[in-house]
């Protein structure tokens, strides 16, 4: 057992929504792990290695990466003794299960591993499917070399914490491990095994998330998040604990990403950067005493873990864009509803004073969660559209992960859509119905807030944008249309103001 191939598979997106893929962190830190460990090991990333491929679309979803036809080449070419597959968003699984059932066809006798998201909440159904032969749950540094060593010896898979396999045709789920509190032990991710110039050479605006004019890598600080958001499920590979590295660690990180890629920009990807207020702080006085010239993106910060303080401190390190998730404009929903232990008040004086310091702010909304109304939807959209608090901002749907709240709420409760599948899990698609709204309703709601905005930010794109809607949503026209011109009316005409939070 010499060389292991790690894939991160292709994806379906939305044609609504946009074209995004993320390095894939957690098989960079993986292959770091294995490395050190003597193992060979290639990264075959086909999202990345997509991102200069032409896009068909088919019922309304683009796929993004490379064709079967040459991820076999890829496969057949590497000659792995073991192939990890990983599996973050469900709407990667059909991807997932072609590319595991591909590597049986080419190599019958190689182990085939799952890991993400997706596989560890749903274990026994991924497993059920035949081709994959192991599924580790959680974080996979310390159980993926485990099962190596027992692969090798043809024993001793109890042992082996998180890892779901087959016994005498029965599947077995072992007990999952501690997770990992010293984060400093583990290796940087793998940047050299991965396609970084792709991203700087394809880059396009909107076309990856590492910001407006540059590719920008990204470093993860801390893991686990104690938010308890019921649409989340990172609580099932990161855990609801709160562990961060020490800033040594995490500076020695980011002067290697500036010394060896001469990077300008960084993303701060953490799930809850801010969860230890004077952590953050001390990132600030850090930065500055190292007098790095690069400009900070972060793609989530919790704001009800900040203050004026920590905001001043990450204005004067370059700081140059914060995204929010602000979820709701509606209190009694983001407390009762969405479980989120977020002020609405306190998020807004925090919010102005931000805008005041000239820091780009992203606000992020969902709509669509069992117990809300319609009304409590258009008043979300209201803040998101007319509050003045954002530079930007990003409406999505609920939905129901696998391993979230949310989730088992939906199977409980009888709410998934009719039709439901992994691969529709998109945060722009509708998959729930209650007795408050259709899953028809939601589609109408979030396309006329999309065709308002455009208009009112780039009035020249009407006609273009009203073809689109015909085009991509041809029985939802008149709907749309419909709501489209309410909300032109109501907010705009009439000047009516819904009254937040």
């Amino acid at each position: 057992m010499k060389k292991i191939l790690l894939v991160q598979p292709n994806m379906k997106v939305a044609t609504s929504g946009q074209r995004i893929v993320y390095p894939p962190i957690g098989i960079m830190y993986l292959a770091s792990v294995l490395e050190k460990k003597g193992y060979e090991v290639e990264i075959l990333d086909c999202q990345t290695e997509g991102l200069d491929k032409g896009a068909e679309v088919i019922d309304g979803y683009v796929e993004v990466g490379i064709p079967i036809d040459e991820i076999a080449g890829r496969i057949t070419a590497s000659r792995p003794d073991l192939v990890g597959i990983t599996c973050n968003f469900s709407v990667m699984v059909p991807h997932m299960m072609e590319a595991s059932r591909l590597v049986k066809k080419l190599f019958p006798s190689v182990p085939v591993v799952a890991g993400g998201n997706h596989p560890t909440s749903l274990p026994e159904e991924v497993m059920g499917e035949g081709a994959i032969d192991y599924v580790i749950m959680g974080e996979g540094e310390i159980s993926f070399p485990r099962l190596i060593e027992a692969i090798v010896e043809g024993k001793g898979f109890e042992s082996v914490p998180g890892l779901v396999w087959r016994r005498d045709g029965a599947i077995i789920k072992n007990k999952t491990g501690a997770l990992i509190h010293d984060l400093d032990s583990l290796p940087y991710p793998a940047w050299h095994l991965f396609p970084y110039e792709k991203y700087s050479r394809h880059y396009k605006p909107r076309a990856v998330t590492w910001g407006e004019a540059q590719a920008m890598p990204s470093v993860l600080t801390t893991r686990g998040c104690a938010g308890g958001c019921v649409f989340c499920s990172v609580h099932k590979t990161m855990g609801s604990k709160f562990r961060a590295r020490k800033l040594d660690d995490v500076f020695k990180e980011i002067r290697f990403l500036v010394d060896t890629y001469k990077i300008k920009k960084l993303m701060i990807i953490d799930d809850n950067f801010t969860h230890n207020k004077n952590r953050a702080k001390e990132f600030c006085d850090e930065f500055k005493r190292q007098g790095l010239d690069i400009e900070l993106h972060f793609m989530v910060l919790a704001l009800w873990c900040m203050d004026e303080e920590l905001i001043d401190k990450l204005k004067s390190i370059g700081c140059a864009s914060m995204g929010f998730a602000i979820e709701s404009g509606v209190q009694d929903i983001l407390t009762n509803v969405v479980k989120k232990p977020l002020k609405l008040v306190r998020a807004m004086e925090l919010l102005k004073y931000a805008r005041s310091q000239g820091i780009h702010l992203t606000g992020t909304f969902v709509i669509g969660f069992p117990g809300e109304t319609k009304r409590d939807i258009r008043r979300s959209l209201y803040m998101a559209n007319y509050s003045g608090l954002f530079d930007s901002r990003e409406i999505y749907i609920a939905t129901p992960l696998p391993g979230s709240a949310l989730f088992e709420q939906c199977v409980r409760e009888g709410l998934l859509a009719e039709g439901f599948s992994y691969s529709k899990v998109e945060v722009v698609k509708p998959n729930i119905k209650t007795k408050d709204f259709s899953p028809d309703f939601i589609t109408t709601i979030l396309e006329a807030d999309r065709t308002h905005h455009l208009i009112k930010t780039n009035p020249r794109r009407t006609l273009r944008l009203v073809r689109d809607v015909w085009r991509r949503r041809r029985e939802h026209f008149l709907p749309v249309l419909y709501e489209t011109s309410k909300m032109f009316v109501k907010y705009d005409f009439l000047k009516i103001r819904e009254v937040y939070p």
